[in-house]
């Protein structure tokens, strides 16, 4: 026999019980706001307002729920108390020493016309590289300590076209301060080698963290006092540790090398990673200031930077669980706003991942996704699914819920006094 009202009550009530852990500080009108925006993309699977809107269930005009959440979503500015709450949650789940992924993307608004500050971006998901109307994404996430998932930490959408815009790189620096100051303590940071910049590298170290960094192959490093080019040095070192792993859905056998060496203008002493057949042409090196004392150390290193794969999959699963480029509020604050409670419906999916051994809810949800896959790398797609499965059959939104909830915490107070 199922049980879907007591599923469906049960996940509501996970949701609702999130949403106070959020909102502690707040006051009443913006806490049930937050339990509206996150109850509404998660039954609905969907960014847009409309489809937020009437999963609700409210009982007004569908148009008055939706001017209701769009004036909350423009004057909303408590981002910093919810931070708070925020960074405590996230923290509980990363290990003492966390690896934290940064990465650009972008959305992409082709026929929009209305939004503030429209930009072009760079569609690199085509085949044939173009620039269309859209905005630049900066993203850091943390890989947790239980099953390895991506938690976001920091999401900002940006125009170059706008006001305040400064650089590409005062984004970034951005992001590093957004995680310093979640996670209070050391972590290794993780760059592509679209960050291949010394000024990132000097700001990364200056604070304290370490880097792990891909290198484009025309970078000069002083070698035992010898200028030489990187790519060069790639060419003429043989990899002797062989390291077994599985690339883009195939079993390798790659082989890995590594030396220390000097940059230019810089008296740090870094340590590079050379990785040898991964791929037919490109070149794979990597820089970081970790010292590598065994073979043990160097193969923990080129893992980690493979795990970056887990922010791609985090920017996929966002942009098609929750037809994220298809976000339809048209001011840039409003934009930033929607997407940060979005990252917090994540922060807990990824929440209730972490709890795959340890709760009967985590399956009930996987039950109902009807995953085909049973173990996944990362699991936001199955989770999305099977939540947005059981909220669907409901026919009352969150409010009705808040309601009974109030009423069950009465009638316990009732019975506690009676006892006494």
């Amino acid at each position: 026999m199922n049980y879907f009202t007591s599923n469906t009550n049960e996940m509501k009530r996970k949701i609702v019980n999130f949403t106070k852990k959020m909102s502690n500080g707040l006051k009443k009108p913006e806490k049930k706001f937050i339990a509206d925006i996150l109850y509404g993309l998660s039954a609905s699977k969907d960014i847009k307002i409309s489809n937020i809107a009437r999963n609700l269930h409210e009982s007004i005009k569908l148009d008055n729920t939706i001017e209701r959440l769009c004036k909350h979503l423009e004057s909303f500015d408590k981002r910093n108390i919810v931070n708070n709450n925020y960074f405590n949650f996230v923290n509980s789940m990363l290990p003492e020493s966390p690896i934290t992924i940064f990465d650009d993307s972008d959305i992409t608004k082709i026929y929009g016309k209305k939004f503030e500050d429209l930009d072009l971006v760079r569609d690199a998901s085509e085949p044939n590289t173009s620039y269309k109307p859209g905005y630049h994404m900066c993203n850091a996430i943390a890989l947790t300590k239980n099953e390895n998932q991506p938690v976001p930490i920091y999401s900002k959408v940006y125009s170059t076209k706008s006001r305040n815009f400064e650089s590409a790189n005062n984004e970034t620096y951005q992001s590093i301060d957004a995680v310093r100051n979640c996670l209070k303590r050391k972590s290794l940071m993780v760059f592509d080698r679209g960050f291949d910049d010394f000024k990132l590298f000097n700001y990364v170290l200056s604070g304290g963290d370490d880097i792990l960094v891909r290198l484009k192959k025309n970078r000069s490093f002083y070698f035992k006092d010898k200028k030489k080019n990187l790519n060069e040095v790639y060419e003429n070192r043989k990899g002797k540790i062989k390291m077994h792993l599985v690339f883009q859905g195939e079993e390798k056998d790659v082989y890995i090398s590594y030396t220390r060496a000097t940059l230019p203008k810089d008296n740090r002493e870094y340590t590079l990673i050379f990785v040898y057949g991964l791929g037919k042409t490109e070149k794979f090196m990597l820089l970081t200031n970790k010292k590598i004392k065994d073979k043990k150390d160097a193969i923990r290193l080129v893992r980690i930077y493979l795990d970056r794969w887990r922010i791609e999959t985090y920017h996929r699963s966002i942009k098609t669980e929750y037809n994220y480029e298809d976000i339809r509020v048209r001011s840039l604050k409003s934009i930033n706003n929607l997407t940060y409670f979005l990252n917090l419906l994540i922060s807990l999916i990824i929440n209730i991942i972490e709890e795959l051994n340890n709760n009967l809810l985590t399956h009930k949800i996987l039950y109902e996704a009807k995953a085909l896959r049973n173990k996944v790398g990362v699991w936001i797609t199955q989770i999305a699914l099977g939540i947005h499965v059981m909220l669907r059959r409901a026919i009352k939104g969150i409010k009705a819920f808040y309601k009974v909830h109030r009423q069950e915490q009465i009638s316990t107070y009732q019975l506690s006094f009676e006892l006494q």
